[in-house]
């Protein structure tokens, strides 16, 4: 028989020994104790537990390290010595992964900046620079461009670029006076500087005009000077849709009399499907001999240039855009779908061009590098934020466009081997850059000739870029091919070109490595880096959708090879060796990504650039942004 007492006794002890092996633990590692009052000093245990927010894509999961295929190369050698010893990376793999930000450690990595360089300058961490930052280069050089072409096509130079302007004021001689069409021409040329008389229709049509902001109001470059923000307004206004068929009629009638302004015309809106992307609808002188009209066809004098996510759109939401869409997860997910297929066509633009270097953000798996690179759930995140940020800038710039020495001693031994990167790895994306900055060179050279293209400089708010226009071009090409080639050296990786593509790879690699070697001190990565563009418009109800970014950010990338590199002393015929497993360094550099929000707005209302970095610059973090801009 058990006795009742005994048992009380052996439980009671049971708990005091439990209870004293707590305390011991508690007091081991100095656990601060609260007791409440009167049971002297109590202990309180505080507990931080970090949870990442569910916001990745469900599609986005982790590389598994058995689906990376690698063969080792015997002559693809970094050229870059290490202590001695040289290193091939040819059968390597290196994972990125992007850590969870932590509120109350990382408080540094959630501050907004507006500007690469202004993130950048303060920390003491190694910083990498990351597609978005060297995107900010190409941004800047993409912006100066356009606006240096615009502006000069708008007034006209030379037998290449017989002008915009020019072109309006002969077709407006020509037209049968008083009519629609007389009106319509007006219209548009009173919105210039030293506008002309007008009738109460053509004031009636600018009055419409001038109420949809999204159409009329000058944002991204056009506001640095009177003249783009002129070219803007102007040239907006005739890639509006022509109401009545009369104007579009009497226009054709014009072009059909005289040859000459007819090759001028179509000389000049061909030009922009080639600087930006194939037209949108039909001009006038499809009347004359182009393929049949249709009930629904649109006319527009200028008309405006087509996009994949504009196409994908206007299939997607036919009557209207549902309360709970977002554009850019639309977009997202057609592209990874297949449903929208990013590789230029025989008709692309240059901004085709730019959105398929983009595409490797979304589909990493389709970049050279695919079976280099172990990419985390999160790094994939990153990846697809940097899309989101990009693509928007791309799309803002077409705005107006588009709704060691050598020794015979064995080296000392490593200690460790970590990834040296000097670029966020992505040479896909720098390779498919320089391929649309050589296309855009080839078109321009060809549709403008060598000396108008010497005759003009890229352009920035202060006023003109240092080089040509042409150099300037070929100089950002061979950037990008140099990157491509860096980036590609950097993961082991011999990155494929086309036959002639490259007209001097060491040039190229140069030209890249002194520009990161000064990167921070670059002006165009200066430049405040936030835009917002309109996406759609429904003029029914006022609705706006903006796509915005907000501001700059640190965050870090943790980086380390999961497959080991191999090394070899240098200048010896030794065997290569992989590295062993313990050896294998992580490391950690901050890298600057931009803050990417989409916004509703209301009344047909947009942001120029100053008024949108007016609500950053005050409300700082992006919901606070968000909920402002909305307001």
């Amino acid at each position: 028989m058990k006795h009742p007492f005994r048992n009380s006794l052996l439980g009671l002890m049971t708990l005091l020994v439990l209870g004293a092996m707590v305390l011991g633990l508690m007091f081991f590692f100095e656990i601060p104790i609260d007791l409440p009052m009167g049971l002297g000093n109590a202990i309180t245990i505080e507990l931080t537990d970090y949870q990442r927010p569910n916001e990745e894509p469900s599609t986005l999961v982790d590389d598994r390290i058995e689906d990376k295929k690698t063969k080792f190369d015997p002559s693809l050698v970094d050229r870059r010595p290490l202590d001695g010893w040289e290193l091939n990376a040819s059968e390597a793999v290196i994972r990125l992964d992007v850590p969870m930000v932590r509120p109350d450690l990382d408080n540094e990595l959630l501050t907004l900046h507006p500007s690469y360089l202004k993130a950048v300058q303060n920390t003491t961490a190694t910083v990498l620079p990351s597609v978005n930052m060297i995107d900010g280069k190409a941004k800047q050089f993409d912006d100066g461009l356009y606006a240096a072409i615009d502006q000069a096509y708008y007034h006209g130079r030379g037998e290449s670029m017989k002008g915009h302007l020019p072109l309006i004021r002969r077709i407006f001689e020509k037209v049968a006076r008083p009519s629609v069409a007389s009106d319509y021409l007006a219209a548009g040329l009173s919105l210039r500087a030293e506008p002309v008389e007008v009738s109460p229709k053509a004031k009636a049509l600018v009055g419409s005009f001038l109420k949809q902001e999204v159409w009329s109001k000058p944002s991204g470059f056009y506001t640095w000077n009177q003249t783009l923000a002129e070219c803007f307004r102007v040239l907006r206004f005739f890639a509006m849709p022509i109401e009545d068929s009369a104007i579009t009629t009497e226009l054709a009638r014009v072009f059909r009399e005289d040859k000459a302004l007819r090759d001028d015309y179509v000389k000049a809106y061909r030009f922009y499907s080639r600087l930006s992307n194939p037209k949108v609808g039909r001009t006038p002188d499809d009347l004359i001999d182009g393929p049949p009209i249709a009930p629904r066809d649109q006319f527009s004098l200028f008309p405006p240039s087509t996009t994949r996510e504009s196409e994908l759109f206007e299939k997607l939401f036919p009557n209207g855009l549902p309360a709970d869409a977002s554009m850019m997860k639309e977009m997202i997910r057609a592209i990874r779908s297949g449903q929208i297929d990013l590789k230029p066509g025989p008709s692309s633009g240059w901004y085709d061009y730019q959105v398929h270097a983009l595409e490797t953000l979304l589909l990493p798996d389709r970049g050279e590098e695919a079976g280099k690179l172990l990419l985390s759930r999160s790094y994939k995140k990153r990846m697809l934020e940097a899309f989101e940020a990009l693509i928007t800038k791309r799309r803002e710039t077409h705005l107006r466009q588009e709704a060691a020495v050598k020794t015979s001693e064995a080296p000392p031994e490593l200690s460790t081997v970590e990834p040296r990167l000097r670029v966020e790895p992505n040479p896909t994306y720098y390779l498919r850059t320089a391929r649309s900055y050589a296309f855009l060179l080839d078109f321009l050279s060809k549709a403008l000739g060598e000396s108008t293209l010497k005759s003009l400089r890229g352009l920035r708010e202060s006023g003109g870029r240092e080089m040509d226009l042409g150099a300037e071009l070929r100089w950002m090409r061979d950037l990008f091919f140099g990157l491509a080639f860096l980036s590609a050296e950097d993961i082991g990786l011999d990155i494929q070109v086309w036959e002639g593509e490259v007209e001097d790879r060491t040039a190229a690699e140069e030209i890249a490595r002194r520009w990161l070697a000064k990167i921070k001190e670059d002006a165009d990565l200066a430049v405040d880096t936030r835009v917002s563009v309109p996406v759609i418009y429904q003029p029914s109800s006022g609705q706006v959708r903006l796509w915005v970014t907000c501001g700059v950010r640190l965050t870090r990338l943790e980086v380390q090879y999961v497959r080991p590199p191999s090394l070899r002393p240098q200048g010896s015929s030794e065997p290569w060796k992989p590295v062993e497993p313990s050896k294998l360094a992580e490391k950690t550099f901050l890298i600057p990504v931009d803050e990417f929000a989409e916004v509703e707005l209301q009344g047909g209302r947009i942001f120029n650039r100053a008024e949108l970095r007016a609500v950053c610059d005050r409300f700082k973090t992006r919901a606070k942004i968000v909920e402002a801009l909305q307001r």
